[in-house]
Order: structure tokens, then C-alpha cells, then sequence
């Protein structure tokens, strides 16, 4: 059950998620011990996963199949230092390694963190909005009081894991999820693996244009869909709370997300579209059926017509649950072996795969003796095998 709060002693046999969203085996499988027959107790792996909200710090112990078996939270102070900021942050990561300690039979294997942007590649340092957090490193923070591996990303791109693994997107190798909230969020998820690009933010649908030259972004553009229906947009535009929204507002935002959704179908071959975060649980069904009715307007691609829009199935425990997928997901990462091909004694691979390249004994190819001036230098090709990109998996 997803998000459910339970005690180890009484958990089923594991669960597996997609193979690029959580561990391909669960507990026992992952230590690797080998238990005496009719043995009662197993140890039981979990995450700590701590969540860095814009008004509270969670942290909770995920288990392999999405379940809480412990989790507190406490509010993030108004005002405070940076330092400040962190003590509270201990506090409920400290609490969480108290209870896996007090609880037998539970071994933390790493830190999960989902955090509101901006952040940098692998958290490395953190940025949030409205908070003195400015480049905080905590990353190595929270390694330095757990003594674990912390794996960590932007809130909204673990929540498109956390929907691949236990919500509406699971089973679905192809993928993207919105989360609209004060801002607006996203990950997207193809051929199982979470989209990273150049920097690691890839997915961020609230920066599509959905409304061209209109209300000016934080990022400088106008007319994004963070500009036009986040929470923010929604109460500079009416003047009130978006939790008090008018039928119009709705109706509007809806469309706007639609705009933006098909405009993800259609440059990424993508049939589902997961859409959460409080101001599309706010606006419910007449925010949906707008949405749904643009994307299904503006998807007319043979590959993109027929896509949907779903809500999303993480409830509250969404934030937590996402924490939890980017831990396991680095668990899983840090521990896999990758093995080395022999030409002489492995079975071939398929042509279009190639295996990892030794270092090349060749000189290097001299340059062309008369490049034309006009145009910009390019490498030379060596050989196809060399051009293709390295494998991702």
C-alpha cells in the first residue's frame, strides 16, 4: 500500500518497481545474506528519506516496497539563519536514525532527499525559494551527521520516480509528471530512466511557453506556465488565495496545462501525463476536464493523439515517497556491477550495441592539412563505433 505506516515485523513480501526507478530486488536480496531455514526475523533495508518543503522539513524510513515505517516532520522556522535552518533540519533526521536504531531488524542503507529548487547537480547545493539556504552545501552536510551515502534532486523530478514506482504512472516505461504548487514543477521519465540533460534539471514543464508575450517569469521570459498557473500566478492574477478559485481560474488553468502537456507529447512520444501538487488538487475535476480537452486539442500527432492527463495517486505521502525513490534509486546505482566484455569468450552483442571502449593504443589522427577558414573546425570520425554515445545504463 502505498505511503502506508507500518511496523517492520509486519511486512509482506517485497514489492519491485521499474528497474530504473527502484531497486530491482528488495531487502534480503539487497544484503545478500543467505538465512537459515524457518529463520522468523529478516533484516529490513530502508531509506531515510527527508523531504525540504517551503514550510516543513519531513523525514520518514521508506522501506523497498514504498512503505513508511516511521516518519516525523516539524515546521521550518520563518526568518531563521542558515545554520538555524539546518539544526531543525538534524533534528528530524536525527529522530529518524533514533527510530531505525530503537527498531530491530532495520538497516538504513543510504539518505533520500527531495528538495525545493533550485538546486544543483546531485544536491550538491541548495537554493530554495524563501529560505537563507544560499548554495548550502547539504549534501555533504547530511553525510557528515548520518555517516551514509545521501542521494538527493529537485522535489518535482523525484516525484516523476515516485509516480513511476508506486503511483499513476507505474508500470509505465514513458512519462512525464507536473506538479503545480506555489511554483511549478516536473520530471520526465523515458525508456525508465528519469531525464536528466546538460545540467541534471532536465524536465522542468513549468518553464513551456503557454501564453506568448504574456505575464513576465521569474526566469525572465513571459508567458511561462509557471508564470500563467502557478499558485503565485493564480493569486496575482485574481487577487485571492488559490484555495478560493473561481470557476473561470480554473477552467483557465487547466488549459494552460493541457498547452503545456501536449506540447511534451509531442516532442517526447509520450501518452501519459501525471499532474499533482495542491493547486490541481484544489481546482479538481473542472481543472482536469479542461486540461484533458486542450491537450487534446493541441496533441494531434499520429504517436501523441490520445494522450492523457491522470491525477496523481501519491496523496500527501507524495514528497516522502520521492525522497525515497531518489535514495533507492542511488543505492541501487552505487552498488550495481558493471561487467567487462571479453570478446574471446562472451556471446556477441546485438549490432547496435557496442561494449565499453578500451583506451585506444592509435596515435591521434593529425588535422586536416587545409581546413576551409569559413567554417568551424570538427573532429574527425574515427570509426562509427567511437561516435555513438556512451551506453546510460
Amino acid at each position: 500500500m502505498t505511503g502506508q505506516l507500518l511496523d517492520a515485523d509486519e511486512q509482506g513480501p517485497d514489492e519491485q518497481g521499474p528497474d530504473a526507478i527502484v531497486p530491482s530486488a528488495g531487502p534480503d536480496a539487497a544484503d545478500g545474506v543467505e538465512r537459515a531455514p524457518g529463520s522468523s526475523r529478516r533484516s529490513t533495508d530502508a531509506i531515510l528519506a527527508v523531504d525540504i518543503g517551503a514550510t516543513q522539513f519531513r523525514a520518514a524510513l521508506v522501506d523497498a516496497r514504498g512503505a513508511l515505517i516511521d516518519r516525523t516532520s516539524t515546521l521550518v522556522p520563518i526568518g531563521d539563519g542558515p545554520e538555524s535552518l539546518y539544526t531543525s533540519l538534524a533534528g528530524v533526521v536525527d529522530e529518524m536514525l533514533g527510530a531505525a536504531a530503537r527498531r530491530q531488524g532495520i538497516r538504513v542503507r543510504g539518505v533520500g532527499v527531495a528538495c525545493a529548487g533550485p538546486v544543483e547537480r546531485d544536491l550538491e547545493a541548495v537554493s530554495p525559494l524563501g529560505m537563507s539556504w544560499q548554495r548550502f552545501p547539504i549534501r555533504s552536510r547530511l553525510r557528515d551527521l548520518t555517516g551514509l551515502p545521501v542521494f538527493g534532486d529537485l522535489d518535482a523530478r523525484g516525484l516523476a520516480l515516485a509516480e513511476g514506482w508506486l503511483g499513476a504512472a507505474q508500470g509505465r516505461a514513458n512519462f512525464c509528471s507536473i506538479t503545480i504548487s506555489t511554483t511549478i514543477g516536473g520530471g520526465v521519465v523515458l525508456d525508465n530512466e528519469l531525464l536528466d540533460g546538460e545540467s541534471g534539471a532536465g524536465g522542468q514543464i513549468g518553464h513551456i511557453i503557454v501564453e506568448p508575450g504574456g505575464r513576465r517569469c521569474i526566469c525572465g521570459a513571459q508567458g511561462c506556465l509557471e508564470a500563467e498557473a502557478s499558485g503565485l500566478a493564480v493569486e496575482a492574477i485574481t487577487g485571492r488565495p488559490h484555495s478560493e478559485p473561481t470557476y473561470e481560474i480554473m477552467q483557465r488553468t487547466g488549459r494552460l496545462v493541457g498547452r503545456a502537456a501536449a506540447a511534451a507529447c509531442n516532442v517526447l512520444d509520450l501518452s501519459l501525463v501525471v499532474v499533482g501538487g495542491t493547486v490541481a488538487v484544489d481546482f479538481a475535476a473542472t481543472f482536469f476536464h479542461a486540461a484533458q480537452l486542450s491537450l487534446d486539442e493541441h496533441a494531434r500527432l499520429p504517436y501523441s493523439r490520445g494522450a492523457r492527463i491522470t491525477p496523481s495517486r501519491l496523496s500527501e505521502s507524495g514528497p516522502l515517497l520521492a525522497a525515497g525513490a531518489l535514495g533507492w534509486r542511488g543505492v541501487r546505482r552505487s552498488t550495481r556491477v558493471i561487467p567487462v566484455f571479453n570478446p574471446d569468450t562472451d556471446p556477441p552483442l546485438p549490432p547496435d550495441i557496442d561494449p565499453p571502449l578500451q583506451p585506444d593504443p592509435d596515435p591521434p589522427l593529425p588535422p586536416d592539412p587545409d581546413p576551409d577558414p569559413a567554417l568551424p573546425p570538427v573532429d574527425r570520425v574515427r570509426s562509427s563505433r567511437e561516435s555513438q554515445p556512451p551506453m546510460a545504463r
